[in-house]
């Protein structure tokens, strides 16, 4: 969409209403189309994230405030709202609404970083915490942070150098709880021996090797590293 037909379309929709949107959300869709609309990539499955407005300049109330929905997550099969400051949040199925990007480029980065590591060797954990707490607790055995890439819902450490990455990813957030996958990935298969100590390490909640690889997409074995290289 041009700005111009943003401009000439944003609607506020209350209800069963519409009235005139708010000059600041509707600049904000000005620029998220203006720098995201029309951008498609595949993360893990063969669905694609997809960016833009789709001809639909319109402005809800969201539990977070003013929102709009301009993002479409292929892996989820679920919409992701904008939020007036720039954050991205969604409420999928009977789960809470919550915050998921910091911004939208936080979210590229942190999709970015996945797509590049996850041809290495890999062991995949699940840990659980208490709602809107993080995994890790101990980073000093960690590789260095990511802070670009990392948000509310997904956190990354990466050593270039030494061929290490660890990644912490929401992964459902049903009742009282939050269920996280954590990944270690080597480039090196023996590297992987480190995954289990460095993992368990880091955190002190409630943390056990995952039974299904998602990134795989088979069922894995206690201690087992995958590995399956991606185009």
């Amino acid at each position: 969409m041009t700005a111009t037909d943003i401009r000439s379309m944003a609607v506020l929709r209350v209800d069963d209403r519409t009235e005139a949107a708010p000059c600041e959300l509707v600049e904000a869709m000005v620029r998220f189309e203006e720098r995201y609309g029309g951008l498609r990539y595949p993360v893990i499955g063969s669905n694609e994230m997809e960016y833009g407005l789709g001809g639909d300049a319109v402005v809800h109330r969201s539990p977070l405030g003013l929102a709009f929905s301009g993002i479409l997550d292929g892996d989820w099969t679920w919409g992701v709202d904008v939020v007036a400051d720039g954050r991205t949040a969604m409420g999928p199925g009977n789960w809470s609404y919550r915050l998921i990007d910091r911004s939208v480029d936080q979210r590229l980065e942190r999709h970015a970083l996945l797509v590049r590591v996850r041809g290495w060797f890999h062991r995949t954990f699940t840990c659980y915490t208490p709602r809107h707490v993080v995994p890790v607790v101990d980073e000093r055995r960690l590789p260095p942070r990511v802070p670009e890439a990392t948000g509310p819902t997904e956190l990354w450490w990466l050593d270039e150098d030494a061929g290490v990455a660890v990644q912490a990813q929401l992964r459902a957030w049903p009742h009282d709880r939050d269920e996280w996958t954590m990944r270690y990935f080597t480039r090196t298969p023996a590297q992987a021996a480190d995954a289990n100590p460095v993992v368990f390490g880091a955190t002190i909640h409630e943390t056990v090797p995952a039974l299904w690889c998602t990134l795989c997409s088979h069922v894995v074995e206690p201690g087992r590293t995958c590995f399956r290289a991606h185009p």
